[in-house]
């Protein structure tokens, strides 16, 4: 039997292995050379691309939002009805017969058609005469009416709410308990729900004209708004004339997250001739005739004096 021995040389072994090695190594320099930049060692200054942060105002903690207010819907159980001004904006937006109409379970009559004379959610204040009655208003959350209840609401500019809460009966109790007829919450605008600046202008039959200038802000913590708004009309029926001009504005301030103290301002006025009421039959025969007590008269020595001024 023949035997074979084989002997190997480990040291050739080792010496092939390094040898790869070193291959492997100059290919990867080699490859990767041509695709190296060089440093750039100049020292002038490089431009870079701008970067722009914004963000959103978080909003007022007094003054919700309609959104804000859409979301009560979910807490209240039983009739609300949040109304906001975008409805009204495609119309005459005049008064609050403009805002609040078609809302279920309310009611609304105006004297001379500018003013609200009659507001009554399900049938109370539905014996007002001169102004409202029976209806607690509030702005913000505070309390609007007199002290004899009524609320005179001309004295407020329909163009400067952002939206009406309207809570009929009970679900008004989170007011107090003296509103179980019913509750209306006007949200005015503030800086952080308004445009910066907006101009309208309405015109219609009769002589009717109204223009509105209204803007606010956000300066840190304060937020601002102003509106600016004038009507005027001639009116269907002899001696209804009108003049109006009415200022709104309301500064907040923002102590905290948490705290926040806004302030109010309104100030109006207004010259108006009130036509009278008339009987049926004499608006058949002349709708537009004017009560001739409603029309001031100088007297006489003959004769007393007959009407009142009403301006």
């Amino acid at each position: 039997m023949a035997v074979y021995e084989a002997t190997f040389d480990v040291r050739l072994i080792r010496l092939d292995v390094a040898r790869l090695s070193l291959l492997a190594i100059t290919a990867v320099a080699v490859i990767a050379i041509p695709g190296a930049h060089a440093v750039d060692t100049s020292i002038d200054p490089t431009e870079t691309e701008r970067v722009t942060v914004t963000g959103e105002a978080t909003g007022s903690l007094t003054s919700a939002s309609p959104e804000k207010s859409a979301e009560q819907k979910r807490q209240v159980s039983g009739a609300f009805t949040v109304k906001t001004t975008d409805d009204m904006e495609l119309g005459r937006s005049s008064n609050f017969e403009d805002l609040l109409q078609r809302i279920p379970g309310i009611f609304l009559q105006s004297e001379n058609g500018s003013e609200v004379s009659k507001i009554s959610i399900r049938g109370s204040g539905i014996t007002s005469e001169d102004e409202p009655l029976g209806v607690m208003f509030l702005l913000d959350g505070l309390n609007f009416n007199q002290g004899d209840g009524e609320t005179i609401l001309e004295d407020f500019d329909v163009a400067a709410l952002s939206c009406a809460e309207v809570f009929r009966g009970a679900d008004a109790f989170k007011y107090g308990a003296l509103t179980l007829r019913g509750a209306i919450n006007l949200v005015p605008f503030t800086g952080y729900n308004t445009p910066q600046f907006q101009v309208r202008l309405e015109g219609g039959s009769y002589g009717f004209f109204r223009g509105d200038m209204r803007g606010g802000a956000v300066l840190g913590e304060v937020d601002e708004y102003g509106a600016i708004g004038f009507r005027a009309r001639e009116g269907f029926r002899e001696h209804s004339r009108e003049n109006t001009e009415i200022l709104f504005a309301d500064l907040g301030y923002k102590f905290n997250d948490q705290v926040e103290n806004p302030f109010y301002l309104t100030l109006d006025g207004t010259n108006r001739n009130l036509p009278g009421g008339v009987t049926k039959s004499e608006m058949q025969n002349d709708p537009a005739q004017a009560n001739p007590l409603a029309i001031p008269r100088t007297g006489t020595r003959s004769g007393p004096t007959f009407g009142w001024p009403t301006n």
